[in-house]
């Protein structure tokens, strides 16, 4: 599994695919920091996690810059998901698809497929927070850093683990079901446009129905990343469900690719 894990991290740095969602990530930080700067007050962002992410407050120091960039710059992670799971791995080669026609453990290709995007979701992480570190730090300052931010950063990251396995999951998923690039680029794009939205209408219908919060992938990854803001028990339902998921996804996907048919 290994050698697998290796060799589709080669293959992807020799792709565009995922190189090209990096620098779009780069790009949104600085055009948001630039806007943000120029426009003396908090409008200007690109955050799309909650309707308050497009009129936050202007930031003061180059830690409230940062902190507001991984709070609303959760969003982008979904492009890289996108990109790792159906765009990446698939890229040029078709490695699920074409594994099909060799005596080869399908399970441990799936297992190694899921492991790569994950490590990707990583990476593209640490990358955001090291380029809104040095955005924020030369647009606002360098105030504000401390060891409770950086703690708090840690463990947003770590609260989004299950988050990240479980976004790749689905993507895998979906092509090992479909067999088909573009099949599953339209519905894991449409997913992640309407269920969102259609969950966050229901939201709004029925405020009391937080559990809604705990299938829709949106609202998950704003609760946990401002998680000292809610409930322990809101963020500890979340996390199980996640870790539900993943196992059943993981579970469901190395089967269905195990017994799945030429194409």
């Amino acid at each position: 599994m290994v050698n697998i894990i290796k060799s589709d991290i080669f293959r992807l740095r020799k792709g565009a695919a995922v190189r090209n969602v990096f620098l779009a990530g780069i790009i949104i930080i600085v055009i948001t920091g630039v806007n943000m700067a120029g426009s003396s007050s908090g409008f200007g962002g690109v955050g799309v996690q909650t309707t308050a992410s497009a009129a936050r407050a202007l930031p003061g120091n180059g830690a409230e810059f940062l902190q507001q960039m991984r709070d609303d710059g959760l969003f982008p992670f979904f492009i890289l998901a996108f990109a790792v799971a159906v765009l990446g791995a698939e890229y040029s080669t078709g490695t699920i698809r074409n594994s099909l026609s060799y005596f080869v453990d399908r399970r441990k290709v799936f297992f190694a497929k899921c492991i790569t995007g994950f490590l990707c979701c990583l990476a593209y992480t640490c990358l955001c927070l090291i380029v809104s570190f040095i955005v924020g730090t030369l647009l606002f300052g360098f105030g504000g850093f401390s060891l409770t931010l950086f703690i708090r950063v840690l463990l947003q990251i770590l609260l989004s683990i299950p988050l990240y396995l479980g976004m790749v999951a689905i993507g895998n998923v979906l092509l090992v079901f479909t067999k088909r690039t573009s099949i599953t680029i339209a519905t894991y794009l449409i997913g992640l446009i309407v269920f969102p939205s259609f969950t966050n209408q229901l939201l709004q219908l029925f405020p009391k129905a937080e559990w809604l919060q705990l299938c829709d992938p949106l609202s998950a990854f704003s609760v946990l990343s401002r998680f000292w803001e809610f409930p322990f028990g809101v963020v500890g339902m979340i996390l199980l469900f996640w870790f539900l998921l993943d196992a059943l996804l993981l579970f469901a996907g190395s089967r269905l690719y195990t017994n799945a048919d030429i194409a």
